[in-house]
């Protein structure tokens, strides 16, 4: 009887250190778990505006409320001037409101800063803080995405950040100072498990997210294996039995409340994963868009040019015909290209030099 009783008490005494050893890590666990929160409430409100959130500096399609900020960034007042936005990238839209806000002449100083004379004094173009993004790295952890991007031989973390930061497909990547390399990846997934040299390069905000759904979800599990180890001890030590049950409800209490935050995490994490998922297959299919209306454009103007041709009696154009049939194929191919106001200004160059050829040979024969 007695071996059964000292069984018992050890039995108890086992669950007691455990239990206690337990408890001590989930209250440090709880303590981390507290400071990521802050940490990424602190993210959050130091991120971006989400205007120009996930655009880059090679970014086309930029939106009118990005485009907004951009000319307020480089002082000008008054609303942007009417443009085709969707062609120009980022940097371009950049560097022309810059432009509109150093010029001196009449026309840009009215057009940036309408009848006020507090001028900028800028010395260069001032981009949207994302697209120089943060990143913070996570040793012995790699991030693999959903799949390959690209990947290069780098000299430094901060190299590989800059490819990132550069390729707007680019949902983060894992970096090795020792192999020095670093893999680009595209798509959402978890961080993952690496080498000890390795190093995963998320944004400050995903990683502090992703670091709090780690933590959450280790309470969960830490609250559950405490609560199984109450159930061990045995009810005829009353004072700790009531000391248990005390504890059982605050553990489930508790428990509750880690639910009720992975899933809105959870939540948090697909919103964050699908948005960016979205706005990659808008982008691709304004692309496919742009590409197709090119085509169809290039083989309409193949189709007058040899209509016409038939009209004017010509069995088989002549060589000077086919020149200036490649010639107008070829500013039709520069129409699509323009982006800025440089560009047209050469493309109009190009037409009044034609013209000028064109009268010459005309006059001469």
């Amino acid at each position: 009887m007695n071996s059964i009783n000292e069984m018992q008490n050890d039995k108890i005494h086992s669950a007691l250190i455990k239990i206690e050893a337990l408890q001590k890590e989930y209250e440090v666990t709880l303590q981390q778990y507290q400071e990521a929160g802050k940490t990424y409430i602190t993210h959050l409100q130091n991120s971006p505006s989400k205007s120009c959130k996930d655009y880059t500096k090679d970014s086309t399609n930029i939106s009118q409320e990005c485009y907004a900020k951009i000319w307020k960034d480089q002082g000008c007042s008054t609303q942007p001037p009417s443009t085709d936005i969707n062609s120009q990238t980022l940097d371009g839209l950049v560097n022309d409101s810059y432009l509109w806000a150093t010029l001196t002449d009449e026309e840009h100083r009215k057009g940036c800063y309408g009848d006020s004379t507090n001028y900028t004094t800028n010395t260069e173009a001032i981009y949207p803080e994302n697209t120089s993004s943060k990143f913070i790295a996570l040793k012995g952890r790699t991030w693999w995405g959903t799949s390959g991007l690209s990947e290069a031989p780098v000299s430094t973390q901060e190299e590989c950040e800059t490819m990132c930061a550069n390729e707007s497909k680019c949902s983060g990547a894992t970096f090795n100072p020792v192999k020095r390399y670093c893999w680009l990846r595209t798509g959402e997934s978890k961080i993952t498990t690496g080498l000890n040299d390795d190093s995963a390069l998320i944004t400050q905000e995903k990683a502090a997210l992703s670091v709090m759904s780690y933590l959450n979800q280790k309470l969960l599990d830490l609250n559950k294996e405490i609560t199984n180890e109450l159930k061990n001890i045995h009810p005829e030590v009353e004072e700790q039995s009531n000391k248990n049950n005390q504890t059982q409800q605050q553990l489930y209490s508790s428990y509750n409340q880690l639910l009720e935050q992975k899933t809105e995490m959870d939540k948090q994490l697909k919103e964050y994963y699908s948005i960016n998922q979205e706005e990659e297959n808008q982008g691709l299919f304004v692309t496919q868009q742009n590409i197709s209306y090119r085509f169809w454009v290039l083989i309409t103007c193949l189709v007058l040019l040899i209509t016409i041709t038939k009209f004017l009696g010509a069995d088989s154009p002549s060589l000077s015909i086919t020149i200036w049939l490649v010639i107008i194929i070829v500013l039709v191919i520069l129409t699509f290209t323009l982006s800025t106001r440089s560009g047209f200004m050469v493309w109009i160059i190009v037409i009044v030099a034609i013209v000028v050829v064109k009268s010459n040979n005309s006059s001469t024969s």
